[in-house]
């Protein structure tokens, strides 16, 4: 894998399932960048001073820090690395529970926590391909199958996050899912493949339940404008699919 991103800048992100440091020296010996997010427990040690766990640091809600050279593991002292911590201040009496701790080979505290946020994109693309969408772990199959399975994933996934995308770029999104903005939310609710899915059930569901529709709109003269809005967005959501 390795070899055929070779040509193209790396950078391998991941949480505390994978924390190791000797992935950190494998990636580092690979000259591949990394930010990897260490649990407290971890031992660190700067420059000639004595191993610490990171959770005897002391560090409080809306501190952040920036160590270099740092070596990781009492046992294996592994390094020299980089450690980013950032722990986001409390909000409304809401706080986040654990400081953000991580590894990485980045030069800047503001670089690292930038390309670790970039993290949760990636984890809306893995609740798509799980509970969120395909349910890839449920299907047991052996390697052969799921390549080809997962090949057709790839091609099911990628028409309908464009579907999604061009239900948002015509703005009727708001007929499928609950799109408006919200206060508290950093990211939407909604991925453009999440969108994507929901469209098709929207659209299928109006031409199903069409000619309903219109015998309850006979009962309920005023809510006739709202109707036919609906049906002006689904005629334009039928252009998508």
């Amino acid at each position: 894998m390795l070899k055929l991103l070779k040509p193209l800048p790396v950078l391998v992100i991941g949480d505390r399932e994978f924390h190791s440091a000797k992935l950190a020296k494998w990636l580092q010996e690979k000259k591949v960048g990394f930010v990897l997010r260490q649990k407290k427990s971890t031992y660190i040690q700067e420059f000639t001073e004595e191993y610490q766990s990171l959770k005897s640091k002391g560090f409080q809600p809306g501190q952040r820090a920036f160590y270099q050279n740092i070596c990781c593991n009492k046992t294996e002292q592994l390094g020299h690395f980089n450690l980013a911590v950032y722990w986001k201040r409390a909000y409304r009496g809401k706080r986040q529970q654990d400081p953000w701790y991580l590894l990485t080979s980045l030069p800047h505290l503001s670089q690292t926590l930038e390309r670790y946020q970039a993290r949760w994109g990636i984890e809306m693309m893995f609740k798509d391909c799980k509970t969120g969408g395909y349910n890839l772990e449920q299907t047991q199959v052996n390697q052969a199958r799921f390549l080809a399975l997962f090949t057709l994933v790839v091609m099911a996934y990628s028409w309908a996050t464009l579907q999604g995308y061009q239900l948002k770029k015509i703005e009727v999104s708001h007929y499928m899912a609950r799109c408006h903005s919200e206060p508290r939310r950093t990211y939407p609710r909604h991925s453009d493949f999440a969108l994507g899915l929901s469209g098709q059930a929207w659209v299928h569901a109006m031409n199903l339940w069409a000619e309903l529709a219109s015998q309850l709109m006979l009962l309920k003269p005023r809510k006739r404008q709202y109707y036919h809005q609906g049906l002006q967005a689904l005629f334009l959501a039928q252009t998508v699919f």
